[in-house]
C-alpha cells in the first residue's frame, strides 16, 4: 500500500517529533540535566579496565579489550558533545554501541540521541540497551518510554512488564491513558494482552485493573470498566486515576452528587490531593453549581498558591465545562506570566475562534512565541487563513515563521507542503520542500522531508526520483519501516521487481508487525506472486486493523482468485466507488 501508507505514515512520523517523552523517560533537556551525567564516560572506561566489573550482575559476556582505537573514538565523541556537535557524537556512539554490544555505551547513545532530538536513534539505542541489560530496570523503563513516544504500545507493554518484575513498580495506567488519547486501533489488542497478564497472575494489581478499566471504557464496555474499577479501588482505595475514571463514569450518567461524594470521601485520606479537588471542580461545573465550583477553585489555589500550572488547569476545566467568560478572564491574567504566556495565548486564540472572531484569533496566535504552543498556533493560523481563501498569506506566514524559528523548519515545511499538495500543485510543493531542506544545518538531511519528497515524486510519476529519495532516506535510517514499505510497495505495484519489493516489505514487517499499511503491502506483494492463501492472511489482518478502501480493493482481488465470490461481493457493496470486476 503506497497512497495510504505514505499519507498516514507521514502523519505518524510527524507525531514522533512533537510528542514529549512519557513515563519517567523525559529527555535530558526537559530535566535540565547535563549530558555528561548520563552516564559518565569514566564509568564506561572503568568497566573496560576492571576485569571484576560487569554491566549486568556478574555477567562477563560483554567483556571487551580496552584499546587505543576505542578510547580515541569515545573521547572524540565526548569532545564533540561538549562542543554541541551532537550529530558526530551520536554517529560515533551509535557505531560503537553496535560494535561493542556494551550496555553502558548503548545507554549513553540513547541519551545523546534524545539531546539531539533524534527519536528513532534514541529508540534503537534504548532497545539495544534493554536487550544487553535485561536485569536493569532503568533500561526497561527507558525503552518503554521511548516506545510509547513512538506509539509502539504493545512492545512498550512488554518492557513495562519487565520493569515491574525488576523494580516492583508499574504504570500500566499511563500506557492505557496515552493509548486512549490517541484513539489507536491497537486498543483491543492491548486490552487482551493486559487481560491475559492478569489471568496469569495469582494476584492482580490496582494499577493493572485501572488500565484495563480505561481500555474497556474506550472500547465501549462500561460494565467491564466498572468491574475493573471496583477491583482496583478494593486493592487501593487511594488510586487517584481509578477515582478520576469512576467519577467520570458517574458524571456520564448524570450522577453528579454521587461523583462528588466519592471524591470527598477519597479526600479524607489525602485532603491535599489537588487532582481530586480538580475533579470536584469539574463535577460541580458540569452540574451547573458555579458558586460551589468557584469556592473549590479558591481552595485549590490556596493549597498551592505558587503553582501556576494549576491555574492553567483551572482554565482548561472552565473551557471544558463551557464557562468561557471565566476562562477568558483566567487566561488573560496568566498571559502576564512568562512560563504560561504561550499556552494562555493559544487557548485565548481558540476561544476567539469559537466566537467566530478569526481576526482576533490570529492576533492571539501571533503572541505565541516558542515551543509546541507556537507550532499549534501556526497550524491554527494557517487553517484560518485558508478558510478565508487567503492561501498565499498562509504560505507567507509559514515562510516568515520558518525563518524566525529554525527549530520548527521541518514541521512548518510539511504544513506548507500539505497546503500546496491539496491544491495539486506538486511541483510547487516539491520546490517548497527543497527550500525547507536548505534551512537545515549544513550537511544534514531530514528523513521526514525526504519521505515527503518521495511522495511528491510519486504524484509527479517520477518513480526513479522517488526511489532515489527513499534510498537516500534509508542510507540515513536503514531501519525506517515506513520508507522500506513505501519503496517495496512501489516496486511491487509499479514495476516488475516484485521479489525485490517483497524483501523490502518483509524487512519493514519485521520492524513493525502492527502496521496495517505494511500488512497490506505484504499481502499485495504475495498476491502479485500468485501466493493467494498467504496474501489472504495478511490482507484480512490489515483490513481488521484499518478498514480502508485500498486495503478492501486488494482483499476483494484475493477473494476472487480464491473463488470466494460471496465474500468479495459483500465487501464490494461497502465500497461501490471501487467499481471492480472479477479478474479473468
Amino acid at each position: 500500500m503506497l497512497k495510504v501508507s505514505l499519507l498516514k505514515s507521514l502523519k505518524a512520523l510527524l507525531v514522533l517529533g512533537l510528542v514529549g517523552l512519557i513515563y519517567g523517560c523525559a529527555t535530558p533537556k526537559a530535566n535540565n540535566e547535563s549530558l555528561t551525567e548520563k552516564p559518565a564516560i569514566g564509568a564506561i572506561l572503568t568497566f573496560y579496565q576492571d576485569e571484576q566489573q560487569s554491566p549486568d550482575e556478574g555477567d562477563l559476556s560483554y567483556k571487551k579489550a580496552l584499546n587505543g582505537s576505542l578510547v580515541f573514538y569515545l573521547l572524540s565523541a565526548e569532545l564533540a558533545g561538549q562542543r554541541n556537535d551532537l550529530d558526530y557524537a551520536l554517529e560515533v556512539y551509535s557505531a560503537l554501541a553496535l560494535q561493542t554490544q556494551h550496555p553502558l555505551i548503548a545507554e549513553r547513545t540513547s541519551w545523546i540521541a534524545q539531546f539531539a532530538q533524534q527519536p528513532k536513534a534514541a529508540l534503537d539505542a534504548a532497545i539495544l540497551w534493554a536487550t544487553l541489560a535485561p536485569k536493569n530496570p532503568d533500561a526497561q523503563r527507558t525503552a518503554a518510554g521511548l516506545l510509547l513516544q513512538n506509539e509502539q504500545y504493545l512492545d512498550a507493554f512488554d518492557h513495562l512488564l519487565k520493569f515491574e518484575k525488576l523494580s516492583g513498580e508499574s504504570n500500566y495506567t499511563l500506557l492505557a491513558s496515552h493509548l486512549t488519547e490517541k484513539n489507536n486501533p491497537v486498543i483491543s489488542d492491548l486490552y487482551q494482552k493486559m487481560l491475559e497478564e492478569k489471568q496469569q497472575r495469582q494476584e492482580t494489581s490496582s494499577d493493572l485493573e485501572t488500565a484495563l478499566a480505561l481500555l474497556s471504557d474506550e472500547l465501549g464496555d462500561q460494565q467491564a470498566s466498572s468491574q475493573h474499577l471496583i477491583t482496583a479501588l478494593a486493592i487501593n482505595p487511594n488510586n487517584v486515576r481509578a477515582l478520576q475514571l469512576k467519577a467520570e463514569l458517574l458524571r456520564q450518567k448524570g450522577a453528579f452528587s454521587k461523583a462528588e461524594q466519592l471524591l470527598h470521601q477519597a479526600l479524607k485520606n489525602n485532603p491535599e490531593e489537588v487532582r481530586l479537588w480538580l475533579e470536584i471542580a469539574r463535577t460541580q461545573l458540569k452540574a451547573g453549581a458555579l458558586p460551589k465550583a468557584q469556592k473549590t477553585f479558591d481552595h485549590i489555589i490556596s493549597l498551592q498558591p505558587d503553582n501556576l500550572p494549576i491555574r492553567l488547569a483551572l482554565a482548561r476545566i472552565q473551557i471544558e465545562t463551557e464557562q468561557y467568560t471565566a476562562a477568558k478572564q483566567t487566561l488573560e491574567q496568566l498571559t502576564g506570566y512568562e512560563a504560561l504566556a504561550d499556552q494562555s495565548w493559544l487557548l485565548l486564540g481558540q476561544l476567539a475562534e469559537r466566537d467566530n472572531k478569526w481576526q482576533l484569533a490570529l492576533e492571539h496566535y501571533d503572541q505565541v512565541a516558542s515551543g509546541e504552543p507556537l507550532l499549534a498556533a501556526i497550524r491554527a493560523s494557517v487553517r484560518l487563513l485558508i478558510e478565508q481563501k487567503m492561501a498565499a498569506a498562509a504560505l507567507g506566514l509559514l515562510q516568515e515563521k520558518r525563518n524566525q524559528a529554525p527549530e520548527l523548519s521541518v514541521p512548518l515545511t510539511l504544513i506548507g507542503e500539505q497546503l500546496l499538495r491539496q491544491q495539486k500543485d506538486y511541483t510547487a510543493a516539491l520546490n517548497w520542500v527543497d527550500t525547507g531542506r536548505q534551512l537545515l544545518p549544513e550537511n544534514q538531511e531530514s528523513p521526514l522531508l525526504l519521505y515527503t519528497r518521495a511522495l511528491l515524486n510519486f504524484h509527479l510519476n517520477d518513480l526513479n526520483q522517488m526511489e532515489e529519495d527513499l534510498n537516500l532516506l534509508l542510507t540515513i535510517d536503514p531501519n525506517n519501516a515506513t520508507a522500506l514499505n513505501a519503496l517495496g510497495y512501489t516496486l511491487v505495484d509499479k514495476t516488475e521487481r516484485v521479489n525485490e519489493g517483497l524483501l523490502l516489505i518483509q524487512k519493514a514487517h519485521a520492524l513493525d508487525s502492527e502496521s496495517a499499511e505494511i500488512l497490506d503491502s505484504l499481502g499485495w506483494a504475495l498476491y502479485k506472486l500468485g501466493r493467494y492463501e498467504e496474501a489472504l492472511e495478511y490482507l484480512e489482518e490489515a483490513y481488521a486493523r484499518l478498514e480502508e478502501s485500498e486495503i478492501a480493493e486488494h482483499l476483494i482481488q484475493v477473494f476472487w482468485q480464491l473463488n470466494q465470490n460471496e465474500q468479495a461481493e459483500a465487501l464490494l457493496k461497502r465500497y461501490p466507488e471501487l467499481n471492480l470486476q472479477p479478474t479473468p
